[in-house]
């Protein structure tokens, strides 16, 4: 049997701070809901996948863990954590925006860079 789920309490600002850009959780994504009697609501949840290796801190937000580095929040996620439940969050999906008539990301020549850009 794997090592019980620990749950370490954490100031409300504290974990807004680390979800950062994943607050508010985007529409369609998966998110875990711990049970309501968990020792807290807000602050992080460390899981021990392996035995006898160290865990993964997941930040807990008002009973949800959501999407973040530690790992994915899946199945084998709400396995871990006995009594979560793996939720969608829900709403309708955006429409997908047009793409940018500008450049944002590599592949991009800036001017100077190639060597068969035009010179001045």
């Amino acid at each position: 049997m794997s090592q019980p789920p620990i749950y370490v309490p954490l100031e409300r600002r504290e974990v807004e701070q680390c979800l950062g850009n994943r607050l508010p959780a985007r529409v369609g994504r998966p998110v875990l809901r711990v049970p309501a009697d968990a020792e807290t609501q807000t602050g992080g949840v460390c899981v021990f996948p392996t035995e006898g290796q160290p865990g993964w801190l997941f930040y807990l937000l008002d009973g949800l863990i959501y999407e973040q580095d530690a790992g994915a929040v899946d199945e084998t996620l709400a396995a871990l954590i006995p009594g979560s439940v793996l939720e969608t969050v829900p709403g309708e999906i955006p429409a997908e925006v047009p793409p940018s008539p500008y450049p944002s990301d590599p592949p991009w020549d800036p001017p100077g860079l190639r060597a068969d850009a035009p010179t001045e």
